[in-house]
C-alpha cells in the first residue's frame, strides 16, 4: 500500500498530470514529513559549595548524565528523521514516475481510439461506446488520485484497471466483440475499488444507464442501455454490492433495427420464460429468453410500438391477478406534451391486447419536471400504485426522480409532491432512470444511475446507484444505503 505520507506529496507534485488527465481535476495533499523532535539540555550553573556537598555533587552529575542522554536522543532521532525523509523523498519520486506512466498509457489508448474513429476502418458505434468506458477510467483516476490518502490504494490497482481498459479498446478495434465484454469483465472488480468502495457510491464501475434489477432466486440481475457492454448490458450479483459483467443480453438485433441505440430496458420473468422489452431507434420492441441471462431473441418483423415523435422507455408490469400492462414514453413534438402511457399486454406479453387504446398516465405539469417525463415504472405497495418517472435535462444535474400515486395500472395518476421524490445528493448527481425492485427478503429497492459530481454530462458514465425504498405518509422514500 502507498504510504500516506508519500501520497499527500505526491497529490500535491503531479497536480499538472492530474489536470492534464481529469481536464479540470485539481487538489492538494496534506504536506508530508513529520515534524522533528527537539530537547534542551538543562544547563548547568554555578553552585555553592555547602556541606552537603557530596549530595550536591551526586546531584549535578545526575543532572549532567541526563542530559547528555537527552541529547544523544536528539540527534539520533534528527538522524533517524532524515534517513525517513530522504526514503520517503525517494518514494515520492517513484510513485511520481508510475503515475506519469499510467497517465501517459491512458493518452495512447485515448489517442488509437480517436484515430480508429477517424478512419471509420472498424465498428465505429462499438468504439464509439467504449470512448465512455475510457472517460470513466480517467476520471476515475482523476478523482482518486487526489484521494489516495484517505483510500490507501496501491498504484498497481490503477494499473490493471488502466490496462483492462486498454485491452478491451483494442479487442474492440480488432472486431471481438465479446473478448472486450471479457476484458471488462475481468477488471471490474479492480475497478470499482478506484470508486471508493463507500456503501452509498456506485455499485458498478462502468456505464450502465437506465438500470432495470429483477431478482431470480437470489441472484439480482441489472440490464442496461447499450455500452460496451453490448447492445443491452447485462450485469449479476448475489449480494446487491459485487456485481459481475456478464456481456451481451441480446447480442443480436431484428434487421429493422437500430444498430448501437438500444436504450432502456426493461424486463419481466413469466413463468419459465424471461420478456426484454427495450428501445431501438424510437421505437419498441420485445425479446424471449429461457432464462434471465438471456440471449434474448427477437424475432419480430415490425417493432410493437413507434408513434410520431418516438416511443422509448419501455416498462413491463404484473398486476396481482397475473393481468400485464406495458408503460413509455412517448417524446414531444408537433403541439403534443412528452407523454407516459399504459397499454394491456396479451398473455404472453409479445403483444399489446387486442382491442385496446393505450392510457395516458402523465404529463409535465411541474416547473423541476421542464417539460420532460420519461423513465416509468409502475411499484404496487401497500395497496396503493405508485407510478416513478424521471424528469428534467438527462444530460445535467437538474435530472432527479418524481412520483405520482395511481388508482390502478391504467392510471388516473395525481402527483402528490410540488418536487421531485429524489435529487442530486453529495457524490452523485442527476439521479433518474429508476427501476423499483424487492429483494429476496421482500425489501423494496430502487435502482437507478447517476453522474458522478465531479463528472456530469455526457460523455462521462452514468453509473448504478441502489437505494432502499420505503412510504410514509403516501409518499414514497429513498432512503440511505441498508
Amino acid at each position: 500500500m502507498v504510504d500516506a505520507s508519500l501520497i499527500g506529496a505526491l497529490a500535491e507534485l503531479d497536480r499538472p498530470h492530474r489536470a492534464a488527465l481529469a481536464g479540470n481535476g485539481s487538489g492538494a495533499g496534506p504536506a508530508a514529513g513529520p515534524a522533528a523532535q527537539s530537547g534542551q539540555r538543562p544547563a548547568n550553573g554555578r553552585r555553592r559549595r555547602s556541606s552537603a556537598g557530596v549530595r550536591r555533587r551526586r546531584l549535578v552529575v545526575g543532572v549532567g548524565l541526563a542530559g547528555i542522554v537527552l541529547l544523544v536522543y536528539v540527534v539520533g532521532d534528527d538522524l533517524s528523521t532524515q534517513v525517513r525523509l530522504h526514503d520517503r523523498q525517494v518514494a515520492v519520486e517513484r510513485a511520481r514516475a508510475q503515475i506519469r506512466s499510467l497517465v501517459q498509457q491512458v493518452a495512447v489508448a485515448d489517442g488509437e481510439l480517436v484515430s480508429a474513429l477517424a478512419s471509420g476502418q472498424n465498428d465505429g458505434a462499438a468504439l464509439a461506446r467504449t470512448t465512455i468506458e475510457l472517460a470513466s477510467t480517467q476520471q476515475q483516476l482523476a478523482a482518486n488520485q487526489q484521494q489516495l490518502q484517505l483510500r490507501q490504494v496501491d498504484l498497481s490497482t490503477v494499473d490493471a484497471c488502466v490496462t483492462g481498459l486498454q485491452s478491451a479498446v483494442a479487442d474492440l478495434q480488432a472486431g471481438r466483440q465479446q473478448d472486450a465484454i471479457g476484458a471488462l469483465g475481468s477488471v471490474a472488480g479492480t475497478c470499482q475499488q478506484l470508486q471508493g468502495g463507500a456503501p452509498d457510491g456506485p455499485v458498478y464501475p462502468f456505464d450502465f444507464p437506465d438500470p432495470d434489477v429483477i431478482d431470480v432466486g437470489g441472484t439480482y440481475y441489472g440490464y442496461a442501455t447499450n455500452s460496451a457492454g453490448g447492445n443491452i448490458q447485462i450485469i449479476d450479483s448475489t449480494d446487491l454490492t459485487t456485481w459481475r459483467t456478464v456481456g451481451d443480453a441480446l447480442p443480436s438485433l431484428p434487421a429493422w433495427a437500430s444498430t448501437g441505440s438500444t436504450w432502456a430496458p426493461g424486463v419481466i420473468q413469466l413463468g419459465a420464460r424471461f420478456l426484454l422489452f427495450y428501445a431501438t431507434g424510437s421505437c419498441i420492441s420485445v425479446a424471449t429468453a429461457n432464462g434471465p441471462a438471456g440471449p434474448f431473441v427477437d424475432q419480430s418483423s415490425a417493432p410493437m410500438i413507434c408513434q410520431p415523435n418516438g416511443s422509448i422507455d419501455p416498462s413491463p408490469y404484473e398486476d396481482g391477478a397475473g393481468n400485464l400492462y406495458l408503460t413509455w414514453k412517448q417524446d414531444s413534438g408537433g403541439g403534443q406534451p412528452a407523454t407516459i402511457w399504459a397499454q394491456p399486454l396479451t398473455p404472453s406479453g409479445t403483444a399489446l391486447a387486442p382491442g385496446t387504446t393505450p392510457t395516458a398516465l402523465l404529463e409535465p405539469t411541474q416547473a423541476w419536471e421542464q417539460g420532460v417525463v420519461e423513465g416509468p415504472d409502475m411499484w404496487f405497495w401497500g395497496g396503493q400504485y405508485y407510478l416513478f418517472y424521471s424528469g428534467s435535462n438527462w444530460d445535467s444535474a437538474s435530472y432527479a426522480i418524481g412520483v405520482a400515486r395511481c388508482a390502478g395500472p391504467l392510471g388516473p395518476c395525481t402527483k402528490p409532491l410540488g418536487g421531485p421524490v429524489y435529487g442530486s445528493q453529495p457524490g452523485l448527481d442527476g439521479p433518474g432512470g429508476e427501476s423499483v425492485f424487492v429483494d429476496a427478503q421482500g425489501r423494496p429497492w430502487i435502482a437507478f444511475h447517476a453522474w458522478r459530481s465531479d463528472a456530469v454530462g455526457y460523455p462521462n458514465p452514468r453509473l448504478l446507484f441502489l437505494r432502499p425504498l420505503g412510504v410514509a405518509g403516501g409518499v414514497p422514500q429513498v432512503g440511505s444505503p441498508a
